[in-house]
């Protein structure tokens, strides 16, 4: 099988073939052996706070073709990476409290990247692609997005709501806080809990029923023409996203 790194982070032109994420769960796991998605896990970071420690949306960032940002624990991500022809850049100053954890914590939508731009270090910003940045008071602003298509996503957080509000080719939908799950915090964030497996396919780990806001989510889907991939009686649950890494290439 052909297969080739997204050209633009997050959003797969065609299915999706191989994950970086925080998996676990062997039925999880087994869901993606199903689907025919290779899971390569991330690595704990001992700097950080021990339930995020291996979440893939604070450890890495891809910024575009064939180049990440790499947290400098992920050994098996920059191994899978440089072996498929890939670059890795890597951040060594991962570490909590917050804002040093958030130090690669961006949204590449498509035309827009989303993030607190202060937090961002220097050397961080001038690796961006160069796209137009929407700066917004949430750290955790790749934690916060669910990236559904290009330029669409679903957020739990006012701030980036109303920031991508004032752009007319931005489609978003706000949804309630407190239906995703984490272990030790009060609630975890829409993005952690989901990632495309394919252009239009949008995979959720737990049940999409169970979150307060389904219908207005399972709407803003259907008239996007997003389908989605749930697992039904689990809760929803923040593992740190589900990278999109690589896909078929279609070419």
């Amino acid at each position: 099988m052909n297969e080739r790194f997204l050209i633009n982070s997050n959003l797969p032109e065609n299915k999706v073939t191989t994950i970086f994420a925080n998996i676990d769960d062997i039925a999880l796991k087994n869901v993606f052996d199903k689907l025919l998605i290779k899971v390569v896990n991330t690595t704990q970071n001992a700097f950080l706070d021990t339930p995020v420690s291996q979440h893939a949306d604070i450890l890495l960032n891809h910024v575009g073709k064939s180049a990440f940002l790499v947290d400098a624990n992920q050994k098996e991500l920059c191994s899978f990476i440089e072996n498929n022809g890939g670059k890795t850049i890597i951040i060594d100053n991962i570490k909590s409290p917050y804002p040093n954890d958030c130090l690669l914590n961006f949204a590449d939508i498509g035309d827009y990247i989303i993030c607190n731009h202060s937090i961002l270090t220097k050397e961080i910003v001038d690796l961006l692609p160069k796209k137009q940045i929407i700066d917004v008071k949430q750290g955790y602003s790749k934690c916060s997005v669910c990236i559904c298509k290009h330029n669409t996503i679903i957020t739990d957080d006012i701030s980036i709501y109303n920031a991508v509000s004032q752009y007319d080719d931005i489609k978003s939908l706000l949804v309630e806080k407190g239906s995703v799950h984490i272990d030790k915090y009060d609630y975890g964030f829409i993005g952690g809990c989901c990632g495309l497996v394919d252009k239009d396919i949008l995979f959720f780990n737990g049940d999409l029923s169970t979150h307060s806001n389904f219908d207005k989510i399972k709407n803003f889907l259907y008239d996007n023409g997003i389908n989605y991939i749930d697992i039904k009686g689990k809760p929803l649950t923040d593992i740190g996203s589900i990278i999109p890494i690589m896909e078929k290439d279609g070419e």
